[in-house]
C-alpha cells in the first residue's frame, strides 16, 4: 500500500548544525497540514523537521474502506520507520527525535521498542494511553460511547465513521479496533505481542519526555503517567506546559509558538543526556 513520504521543513540558514531534527507523528484523525506553523515555527528557530502523513488522512489518495484497512503495525512500520529513514537520509549529522501527539506518541512509543536505527529520543506532546479509567467521568462517558459506536457501525460499513461522529475522523476498522481494546483494557497486544516493552537493554539508550498541556482533557497527567507505565518508565519524565499560548490537546496548534519553543529546548536537552 503505497504511502506518502513525510512533507520537509529545512531549518533557516544559519542555524547550528546540531540542533536535533523533529520528526512529527501526528494525531489520529489531523492531518500533516495541521502541524505547518508548528513545523515552520521551529524551522525558524532552527530545528529541521519532517511532518508524517498517516494513510486515509489529509493529503494521502487512500481512504479507510472494504479495500483498505491498516492498523498501529502499519502505521509503524511503514509510515514512522520510513519517516524516520527519510530524516536520517535528508539531515544524516544530526540526532533525530520523534515528537508524538496523541496517537503519534503511542505510535513513537512502539518505534522505542523496537529501538528503531536512529532514534535518538521520544517527546511525548499532549500524548498519552486512551485507558478510560484514566479519565474523568465525562470524558469516560465519551470514550464508552466510540467504543460502543465502533462495535456497532464496523461490521456495517467497514470502517469507522469519525468524520460524522465528532471523534478521530474516518478511520480504518482495524486501528479503531485496536485502539478500542486499548481504551478498554489499558493495554494491547500486535501479532501478539505487547508493543511498548523493550525488545533489548539498549532501548533504555532512547530517553523519553512527555509534556502534559494544563488544559488538555485527552491527554491529562494520568493518562501520560500510564503510556511510561506501559514502557516500563517512571513519571519522572513528566513535565506540565501551562503557556503562555494555547493549552488544550489541538488548540496549540492554531497558536504554537510558545510551546514550539518548549519544543525544541525540551528536543536539545533530551539529546544532550541520552545514554
Amino acid at each position: 500500500m503505497a504511502v506518502l513520504p513525510p512533507k520537509f521543513y529545512d531549518p533557516d540558514p544559519g542555524a547550528s548544525p546540531d540542533a536535533p531534527v523533529a520528526l512529527v507523528l501526528p494525531a489520529m484523525g489531523v492531518p500533516a497540514g495541521a502541524y505547518r506553523h508548528l513545523a515552520t515555527t521551529m524551522a525558524a528557530l532552527g530545528n529541521p523537521v519532517a511532518v508524517v502523513e498517516w494513510r486515509g488522512t489529509g493529503a494521502s489518495p487512500l481512504r479507510a474502506g472494504r479495500s483498505h484497512d491498516w492498523g498501529y503495525l502499519e502505521l509503524l512500520e511503514q509510515e514512522t520507520l520510513g519517516g524516520l529513514a527519510a530524516g536520517i537520509a535528508r539531515w544524516p549529522a544530526r540526532p533525530l527525535v520523534m515528537v508524538g501527539h496523541s496517537l503519534g506518541g503511542h505510535i513513537a512509543m512502539m518505534a522505542r521498542a523496537l529501538k528503531a536505527p536512529g532514534l535518538a529520543a521520544v517527546l511525548l506532546v499532549a500524548a498519552g494511553t486512551p485507558h478510560h479509567r484514566a479519565f474523568s467521568l465525562p470524558i469516560q462517558r465519551k470514550l464508552r460511547t466510540v467504543m460502543l459506536l465502533h462495535k456497532v457501525l464496523s461490521p456495517l460499513v467497514c470502517h469507522y465513521p469519525g468524520q460524522r461522529l465528532g471523534f478521530g475522523g474516518r478511520q480504518p476498522r482495524k486501528l479503531i479496533t485496536e485502539w478500542s481494546e486499548f481504551a478498554s483494557t489499558g493495554r494491547i497486544k500486535l501479532a501478539g505481542r505487547d508493543p511498548f516493552a523493550a525488545r533489548s537493554p539498549a532501548v533504555a539508550q532512547i530517553p523519553v519526555r512527555a509534556l502534559v498541556l494544563a488544559q488538555d482533557i485527552y491527554a491529562p497527567r494520568a493518562t501520560a503517567a500510564e503510556l511510561l507505565r506501559l514502557a516500563g518508565l517512571g513519571d519522572a519524565g513528566i513535565n506540565g506546559y501551562e503557556g503562555p499560548g494555547p493549552t488544550g490537546h489541538f488548540d496549540w496548534l492554531k497558536e504554537p509558538l510558545h510551546l514550539a519553543q518548549r519544543i525544541t529546548a525540551e528536543m536539545t536537552e533530551l539529546v544532550r543526556h541520552r545514554g
